[in-house]
């Protein structure tokens, strides 16, 4: 279960987000909806650890995530509203990159990338430099906080 308790965040001393609360529980899905300038993005921000709110609790399984960052922000998915990708990059590659990054083994990265790629019905188009895809295909690409990455690695 996920939660989030009386969650708070203010910049000098003007509310962005003003005790918020809710939770999710397996197999739920949670739609947070509100006019532009009423908190969403800020609220997702703390969540993943972008920004630190200004008081409240962020609860997974009943942990405050606060005690493990890491360990919280490997098990949550992200996809933000504007992707920062290589557009130069293929897809293939991109996939690659990221792997590296979390220090994949090669044979493990490429069966993986493989599977990324069938899965989000990218395999045609893995040689295609990420510029040519459309925004609803790039966003495939993202999907774990602060930069785009594959999931379940």
């Amino acid at each position: 279960m996920f939660e989030v308790r009386n969650l708070t965040k203010r910049y000098r001393r003007i509310p962005a987000v003003d005790d918020v609360s809710f939770a999710i529980r397996p197999g739920e899905v949670l739609g947070y909806l509100g006019p532009n300038g009423a908190g969403k993005s800020t609220t997702a921000k703390m969540i993943t650890g972008l920004i630190e709110p200004t008081s409240g609790e962020i609860l997974f399984h009943g942990r405050n995530v606060s005690e493990d960052w890491p360990g919280f922000q490997k098990r949550i998915g992200y996809v933000p509203e504007e992707p920062h990708l290589y557009p130069q990059l293929t897809g293939r590659e991109y996939l690659q990159l990221v792997g590296r990054l979390r220090g994949l083994p090669r044979r493990v990265l490429e069966a993986r990338m493989d599977e990324m790629l069938q899965l989000f019905s990218l395999w045609e188009d893995r040689h295609s430099p990420l510029s040519s895809y459309s925004k609803g295909c790039g966003r495939r690409f993202c999907f774990r906080r602060r930069c785009c990455t594959i999931p379940s690695f």
